[in-house]
């Protein structure tokens, strides 16, 4: 690996420095919680668990007493300080001596060595140049002396302890200073250089004392990075992923135009990716799986990533990425290719136009039907051609042509043999393998241990997060594991990730090309065929970054992690928080940097967008601009298709919108606050009495609706679908169904277009069918004033 991290500071810093005093917690000593008062919780539960304290005090509690027990302690004692004992004395919860024995012991399991730090200690030993550590801290020099060389900082580089339990006295009043003076009276104070992170205590005393001072803590950024992710995980959250201060601190002097890439690579993607990555290495070696198929194109990071991981731990595992995609594997559904079928993959592949699918199957578009061409399911919905006829079966009965079916049944099996061929020369055709995917539906893995034989028992799938929908591969009898998984909040954040996916997959693939199909080379082997590279020469620059960026986590939990022993892994929704949380209420920066990003559909549609394009702004501005109502619940309603990450795109219109009261930005799952919206609506205008029109049947917003507005006693006379044959019964949930061709039956009922990313196509069909009548429709539709019509 190419370790992307930086010193902790430029050595230009310490050239005029003959002696260098430095800071020992949060400054040398680092620890793997990312709070020094978690180091209570655990000595609590500990405590418990080893009978010292009373079985019924909870870590919290324990907490509280010994934070308390230590301001009395101090209260009490010379010049404020005191030692472990005396705090635990005054704690009065067991006896003293065992429970201080007790947290030094958890304290020496907690602490590792910034890994930074680590090469100034050793350039200066070799420069013989002489370093000094000062620490403000409850535990005695020789404590503090054990938990340095446990962590692998030797006597040898330094040359005195100074530490204000002993002392009784602290960096903060000066006092340790002075005595660092006392001791080097040789030594000018200008030619002394402090190193630590506490801007009183390790700054301005030291500066006040005369020597020269780094205040070596990260930047703001990880101070509002925390701040948000405690705003989405509740007020009582507590943040964790502590490797992020390491990789913070290494990005101090990044280049100012590369920073805010590298800290998004590094301080919210690098979570998520390494953590994941190390977790998948972790489960297989756990479960004896000796071989990990990631697929490609995220194979590009990941694999580097758990190489590293596999080295560092010792184990015998190999990693083969996978040249599988959902469009190599596209030709696979042709196997028995009808109109049924092709209905189905342009439901699953909403930009997919028809006769693209039908030239991929092998089909010849006809004349008749040439004008049709280019349009998606979505656009051929309700059209009617100038027979009268329905525009969307007249193109679906194409696909149940005979020669059509042979010549896709055809090219379905040679493409099959293709894959297994290529299966069989990555991964072999025995033994236990991880096929590693990031999610959420695991529809890529899972077709292929359906696809092998013996592959529901030969193959485990590895997921970073999951929806709903994995449920069905459980049930198929295939073995899948979510790192993501482990509680409600977990899979909450595997939705959002599910609903705006395109930043992370964007970093992870941008920089490869998607797999197309399978050749055989001119030695007859089976080789995949690997489209172009998207991304533009300033994109890939800025997607470079932000893998640099998740490499510098990886290299930094590699480093502050052991070889052997409990690798400390994170959970699934602590190392997705940050990503999560930055999806969700974006800052300005990553909404139009981010924004910017393009990205493609890998699902057999050329081309790419950007992630806020114009059509996405254009989607979410009316949201943008309502004053009242659950905005982000509303954004979050529209068509991912058409506005991929409306987060971002409303801050890109109002950077101030998540300033905005609290109910404009409740985050609200599913459906219910747009149709609460729609029915308060509905009762405010006084019409109590409407017509359902929707998209989707059970999958749409329709059975949201008519529960909502029967709870507030809407009266629902018809329902109508834009996907009529998701709608299968003369009665919608008790609502009466009408067809869509006859939605001038309805007049004069309000007509609710209950749907938003969809409202366009439903208003214009419903000004066709009126406007061929001479008449004119009720139109009722949420955020968009452009589209109601009153009919008087």
């Amino acid at each position: 690996m190419i370790v992307d991290f930086s010193p902790s500071f430029t050595y230009s810093e310490l050239a005029d420095a003959d002696l260098v005093s430095c800071d020992v917690f949060d400054t040398l000593l680092l620890r793997h919680v990312s709070s020094p008062a978690l180091v209570f919780d655990i000595v609590g539960r500990e405590a418990v668990e080893r009978g010292m304290v009373d079985s019924g005090l909870s870590p919290m509690l324990f907490r509280l007493a010994r934070q308390d027990a230590e301001r009395r302690a101090r209260a009490a004692a010379r010049g404020g300080e005191t030692d472990l004992a005396g705090i635990y004395h005054c704690a009065k919860l067991g006896n003293a001596e065992t429970l201080a024995d007790l947290e030094l012991e958890i304290e020496a399991s907690l602490i590792y060595a910034n890994p930074l730090m680590l090469p100034v200690l050793e350039e200066l030993a070799r420069q013989g140049r002489p370093v000094v550590l000062l620490s403000d801290m409850y535990l005695g020099a020789e404590q503090i002396r054990q938990l340095l060389c446990g962590a692998g900082i030797r006597d040898e580089f330094f040359r005195a302890l100074f530490v204000s339990s002993d002392h009784g006295c602290s960096k903060r009043n000066g006092g340790l200073f002075r005595r660092l003076l006392e001791d080097n009276p040789a030594v000018p104070p200008s030619r002394i250089l402090h190193i630590g992170d506490d801007p009183i205590g390790d700054v301005a005393m030291a500066r006040s004392a005369g020597l020269g001072a780094v205040h070596y803590t990260p930047g703001p950024s990880l101070a509002r990075l925390h701040d948000r992710e405690r705003m989405i995980g509740g007020m009582a959250a507590t943040v964790a992923v502590p490797r992020r201060l390491p990789a913070s601190l290494a990005g101090r002097h990044d280049p100012s135009d590369q920073a805010p890439w590298l800290e998004f690579g590094s301080l919210v993607l690098g979570p998520a990716v390494a953590e994941y990555c190390r977790w998948v290495v972790e489960d297989c070696h756990r479960r004896g799986i000796a071989l990990v198929a990631p697929l490609m194109r995220e194979a590009a990071v990941f694999a580097p990533l758990m190489q590293d991981w596999i080295r560092h731990r010792g184990y015998a595992m190999q990693v083969v990425p996978l040249h599988v995609s959902r469009q190599a594997l596209a030709p696979l559904e042709f196997a028995e290719l009808d109109h049924a079928v092709a209905r189905r993959i342009l439901t699953a592949k909403p930009h997919m136009a028809w006769d693209r699918l039908l030239e991929q199957a092998g089909g010849l578009v006809p004349e008749e039907l040439a004008f049709l061409a280019g349009q998606t399911l979505e656009m051929l919905a309700g059209k009617i051609l100038p027979s009268g006829s329905s525009a969307l079966e007249a193109v679906l009965r194409l696909f149940d042509d005979p020669v059509l079916r042979r010549t896709a049944a055809l090219r379905s099996a040679e493409r099959r043999a293709l894959i297994l061929e290529h299966l069989a020369e990555r991964i072999g055709t025995s033994g236990r393998v991880s096929l590693m995917d990031l999610g959420a539906r695991g529809s890529t893995p899972a077709a292929l241990a359906r696809l092998v034989p013996g592959g529901r028992a030969r193959f485990h799938i590895h997921l970073c997060y999951a929806v709903a929908d994995v449920g069905a591969l459980l049930a198929d009898g295939l073995h899948v594991s979510v790192y993501a998984s482990g509680s409600e909040r977990a899979m909450a954040m595997g939705r959002i990730l599910y609903r705006s996916p395109q930043i992370l997959e964007r970093a992870l693939t941008g920089l490869s090309g998607t797999t197309v199909g399978y050749k055989h080379n001119a030695g007859g082997r089976c080789v995949p065929e690997i489209a172009p590279v998207s991304a533009t020469a300033g994109e890939a620059e800025k997607l470079a970054l932000l893998q640099a960026g998740i490499r510098r986590y990886a290299a930094l939990l590699i480093a502050t992690t052991s070889s052997s022993g409990d690798p400390r892994l994170c959970l699934g929704e602590e190392a997705l928080l940050p990503l999560t949380a930055a999806l969700t209420i974006p800052t300005a920066w990553e909404a139009d940097a981010l924004g910017n990003l393009a990205y493609d559909q890998n699902d057999g549609v050329d081309g790419v967008r950007r992630i806020c394009d114009a059509d996405t702004l254009e989607g979410v501005r009316a949201v943008a601009a309502m004053m009242e109502g659950p905005a982000m619940g509303l954004a979050l309603g529209l068509r991912p298709s058409r506005v991929p990450w409306p987060q971002g795109a409303l801050t890109r219109l109002d950077p101030e919108i998540f300033r905005r009261p609290a109910d404009m930005l409740a985050i609200d799952a599913g459906h219910a606050p747009i149709c609460r919206a729609m029915v308060a609506r509905l009762r405010a205008e006084g019409w109590m009495r409407v017509a359902v029109l929707a998209v989707g049947g059970d999958g749409g917003m329709g059975p949201d609706f008519i529960r909502t507005a029967r709870e507030s006693g809407v009266e629902l006379a018809a329902y109508a679908d834009l996907m009529e044959h998701l709608v299968s019964s003369s009665l919608f949930h008790g609502v009466p169904v009408v067809e869509m061709s006859h939605l001038v039956s309805l007049a004069p009922l309000p007509l609710v277009l209950v749907t938003l990313g969809y409202a366009e196509r439903l208003a214009d069909l419903v000004q066709r069918q009126f406007a061929a009548v001479g008449r004119i429709p009720h139109i009722v539709a949420l955020c968009r004033p452009d589209l109601e019509v009153r009919s008087g």
